[in-house]
């Protein structure tokens, strides 16, 4: 008997059922069954809001154009930064029968009990931009927090290496807000404890507020009567706030300011020597390997980047995502890069 040395993809049980007669007979062929496979994936995508630009114009705009090409259906939702509203999106996700679900949490902590609602529905899930605490995810996808927090630290020393700062942190409830006070506690700890920086504010603000960040810096201008060196914030929303509260008494354009997510608006801010910088993230390539990976899943194979996180139950395999700062010395080159964000227009 003659044996054959068979290297051609290798057929599972999942893909077997998933194919369907047609896939097998593409399989048979040669041909790539994730490709045939795909088709039939149904996946869910839940957002926590459309109110900041980047969920609609980045990371769904990136997600929906590689889901499109590897012939995903896709449902998408968006939470309205409420996690009871997220806990019913979820529910009605599975009760679809989607085969992969990528989550974005309101609430990083609450959101291992969804996770679980997932595990036993045996329905993987992808775990987008804030981390899911202790929650039993098939992979991470996200910025590197923490790191993107020092390189604005630092270049908010090295413009004003003493004075008074106010911290204009974000949700509480997120990883992200969370990672980005440490990376900026880690480069300002050594000044403050000299005594060079003084931390004269700092606050968490509910939904990443325009609103709370604009009276929070209000009222520590009062405060130190507008003596202010820096002020870190923890997006642009947050920090447009800032700045409408630096506007009013005149220091806008004197002081240090830094956002993230360089939207449109921020790029117009900096272009104004109002905003000093805004630290960008790949958010279309963010959601590009969101429907990669719930592909894979789908198709029963496994996520492994040689990079992990662990989220305080299990090391979680990390796809990372570039981020960098945007000033105006980058400003122009970045636009030549990534048109589909710098070119675009400002959403109402």
């Amino acid at each position: 008997m003659q044996t054959i040395d068979y290297k051609g993809p290798v057929l599972t049980r999942q893909t077997f059922l998933r194919a369907g007669a047609g896939g097998l007979l593409a399989f048979m062929a040669g041909a790539s069954l994730e490709a045939q496979a795909a088709k039939n994936i149904k996946v869910g995508f839940i957002l926590p809001n459309f109110d900041q630009l980047r969920w609609r114009n980045a990371d769904f705009a990136g997600f929906e154009g590689e889901a499109k090409k590897l012939g995903l259906t896709y449902f998408s939702e968006a939470s309205q930064a409420s996690e009871t509203v997220q806990a019913s999106q979820f529910e009605n996700m599975l009760t679809r029968g989607v085969d992969v679900l990528i989550l974005t949490p309101v609430n990083g902590a609450s959101a291992a009990a969804l996770v679980r609602k997932a595990n036993k529905a045996k329905v993987p899930v992808v775990n987008y931009n804030f981390l899911a605490l202790n929650a039993d995810v098939d992979c991470f996808i996200g910025r590197d927090a923490v790191q993107m927090a020092e390189s604005m630290a630092q270049d908010a020393v090295k413009a004003a290496p003493s004075g008074n700062y106010i911290l204009v942190l974000g949700e509480e409830s997120t990883s992200v807000a969370q990672e980005e006070r440490k990376g900026y506690l880690n480069v300002l700890k050594p000044f403050i404890d000299s005594g060079k920086i003084k931390i004269v504010s700092e606050q968490f603000n509910k939904g990443w507020s325009t609103e709370l960040a604009r009276a929070q810096v209000e009222n520590a201008l009062t405060k130190v009567k507008n003596d202010v060196a820096a002020v870190i914030c923890a997006n642009d929303g947050t920090a447009y706030g800032a700045i409408q509260a630096l506007q009013a008494q005149g220091l806008a354009g004197k002081v240090f300011v830094n956002g993230v997510d360089a939207e449109p608006h921020a790029q117009e801010l900096i272009k104004q020597g109002f905003l000093t910088l805004s630290n960008f993230t790949d958010f279309w390539q963010s959601g590009v390997e969101a429907a990669s990976a719930a592909a894979k899943l789908a198709n029963g194979q496994k996520i492994e980047t040689g990079v992990i996180v662990n989220n305080g139950l299990k090391d979680v395999p990390w796809i990372k995502i570039q981020n960098f700062n945007i000033t105006k010395n980058n400003l122009a080159d970045s636009a030549k890069k990534y048109p589909w964000w710098f070119a675009a227009k400002t959403a109402t």
